[in-house]
């Protein structure tokens, strides 16, 4: 009769588990801000660099945090569209098909009108941003730019542990927390 005592236990472990994830605390949208990368790498690094900006620039922000999703042949385009379709993160970071693809359905903010400030510094920069313009489906064909090619930037391969050079930063069309998503953008 010991097989009772050890079903008793596992079945307390998964009770305590269900009951601990279902109540667990989860900061409401506003509060946060989701950085979405499709490939395989390391949050460690971006996370880290997340928790900073939201110390010091965002206090009132709850999280800064970063989700991988994983660009596996099978299931990887059909994980990703998921992920944009539930709305659950703010940025992206994509390889140049899904941005194209995604850009010219209307999934994401045109950069150029949201932060003009940062697109001419950026250009002022010397950083080539033409590859990010896309025509927009949904506006009639009118071009904007809705990513920013992340090519020439080191130091952000450095931080996600991803290779960028054929990749785009992109700012979500709704985020839910749109004030707060455009400010760490810009940051």
């Amino acid at each position: 009769s010991w097989w009772k005592y050890a079903l008793l236990a596992v079945l307390a472990i998964f009770g305590w588990n269900i009951i601990y994830s279902v109540t667990a605390y989860r900061p409401p949208e506003e509060k946060k801000v989701v950085l979405g990368v499709y490939g395989y790498g390391d949050g460690v690094n971006v996370n880290a660099y997340m928790e900073l900006v939201r110390q010091e620039q965002m206090p009132d922000m709850e999280l800064l945090t970063s989700e991988y999703i994983v660009p596996d042949e099978a299931y990887g385009a059909m994980i990703l569209t998921t992920r944009i379709a539930a709305r659950e993160c703010d940025l992206y970071l994509l390889p140049r098909t899904q941005f194209q693809s995604y850009a010219a359905q209307g999934a994401f903010m045109p950069l150029d009108v949201v932060l003009p400030e940062l697109i001419a510094d950026l250009e002022s920069a010397g950083v080539s941003l033409s590859r990010g313009y896309r025509a927009n489906e949904e506006l009639g064909g009118e071009k904007h730019q809705y990513g920013i090619p992340t090519a020439k930037m080191t130091e952000l391969q450095n931080m996600l542990m991803v290779d960028v050079s054929d990749m785009y930063l992109c700012l979500f069309f709704d985020t839910g927390n749109d004030e707060n998503a455009i400010k760490f953008f810009d940051h």
